[in-house]
């Protein structure tokens, strides 16, 4: 698990994340060129342009 993780800067550059639990981890400034992110969990990750990711978060009404 990558709960957590602070990535900050990191070059994740072709890398296999398909299925990872990136729940709040911090990507800002990481290169995420060709990585495959599909069935991963980013809920309330920050992404390398700063934003918050919904992604994976169940929401309730």
């Amino acid at each position: 698990s990558l709960r957590n993780a602070s990535l900050y800067g990191a070059d994740l550059t072709g890398a296999n994340l398909k299925g990872a639990d990136l729940y709040r981890a911090d990507l800002t400034n990481a290169n995420i060129t060709n990585v495959d992110l599909s069935q991963t969990n980013l809920c309330r990750a920050t992404l390398p342009d700063g934003t918050t990711s919904m992604q994976g978060c169940i929401l309730q009404k």
